[in-house]
């Protein structure tokens, strides 16, 4: 099933962090929130677009890293739940149990979190928006 540009479909997209772009990362008592301006997804068919207003958020956590600076473009990220790595991140979608996040940002800015519960999230009017480049 294709989506046009703008179109609200709820199902069937996974989160790729490589060129998604971080608004910012809040964190507030045990709860890190990463808030993506553009998270680069692919839909059920394989294509890829962006969406906006999505939200990872880990909880019962701690972490390390400057917050202040966690902001642009993903280099590099890594999910593990219970000491395996995550390959695909639906979404939406929720993960229990040991989890580890780690990022790397374009622009050198290492973060590091431990939780025990994950959730991916978007906004009810979150569009999607295929990619166009060449």
């Amino acid at each position: 099933m294709r989506v046009r540009a703008g179109q609200n479909r709820r199902m069937g997209f996974v989160l790729e962090f490589g060129d998604s772009e971080v608004r910012d990362v809040v964190a507030d008592v045990d709860v890190l929130r990463v808030r993506f301006a553009a998270a680069s997804v692919r839909d059920a068919d394989g294509e890829r677009g962006w969406l906006a207003s999505v939200v990872l958020t880990l909880a019962s956590g701690a972490f390390t890293g400057d917050l202040t600076h966690a902001i642009g473009r993903i280099a590099e990220a890594r999910v593990r739940n219970a000491g395996r790595d995550v390959l695909r991140l639906a979404l939406p979608s929720t993960l229990a149990g040991d989890l580890e996040l780690s990022l790397r940002f374009a622009n050198g800015t290492q973060l590091a979190a431990r939780g025990q519960a994950l959730a991916l999230t978007a906004a009810d009017d979150a569009r999607f928006t295929p990619d166009l480049s060449c």
